[in-house]
């Protein structure tokens, strides 16, 4: 009999989570819709406003270094700036349509899209500055691509080695400071592997 009680307990206790758990997700999906239904309501709003990124060409050694890799980045980055780019960061899908109108989410997410390509063309680049022994340039690259928000962990990770080689404790300290700002998968592993490149009597001494 004890053993019966306690099974009915656990039976009973089970089905309580259960239903509470999908309580729960049907609050979740009744929210979801309900923004979804405000969001395809949105106008069409005018996106000149918009936090558009400029590749700074005046800074990056365009043309100078004779190399079909670097070449073949500097054309990824010429076509780019000739379109719009913006990081919409961690904004969803309906986030975009609420803000900025249905209408518009095409438009958007190719920006959001030019945006990747954008971080993604920088890291490289820099990888084979830094591989040719352009370190300088190679820096000045990857800072651009973490002033712009890029959440890339190679970015991250390149650009502290750069500082760790020239003894800039303390602009390891800053990347790691806004790594801890990113909403990202990757937030985690890149604040773990950049805290390991600090000497270990700094690691835990807050940003000033």
């Amino acid at each position: 009999m004890p053993f019966l009680g306690l099974f009915i307990a656990v039976v009973c206790l089970f089905t309580f989570f259960r239903k509470r758990s999908n309580r729960s997700q049907e609050n979740v999906t009744d929210r979801f819709w309900k923004r979804e239904s405000i969001a395809n309501n949105t106008r069409l709003q005018d996106l000149s406003g918009l936090p558009y990124i400029t590749i700074p060409f005046d800074k990056f050694p365009i043309g100078m270094y004779e190399n079909d890799l670097l070449k073949n980045y500097e054309n990824t980055l010429q076509t780019l700036s000739g379109q719009k780019i913006v990081n919409f960061g961690t904004q969803t899908n309906t986030d975009l349509k609420i803000t900025y109108g249905t209408a518009s989410l095409p438009a958007l997410t190719e920006y959001e899209q030019n945006f990747t390509t954008l971080c993604q063309t920088l890291t490289a680049y820099a990888g084979q500055l830094f591989e040719l022994g352009h370190t300088d340039d190679a820096r000045t690259i990857l800072e651009y691509g973490i002033s712009i928000g890029s959440d890339l962990s190679q970015n991250y990770l390149l650009l502290a080695k750069i500082y760790q080689s020239s003894g800039e404790t303390g602009r390891i300290r800053e990347l790691l400071a806004s790594a801890e700002q990113l909403d990202s998968l990757m937030k985690r592993s890149i604040v773990e592997k950049l805290t390991a490149m600090l000497p270990e009597d700094t690691a835990n001494t807050p940003v000033q």
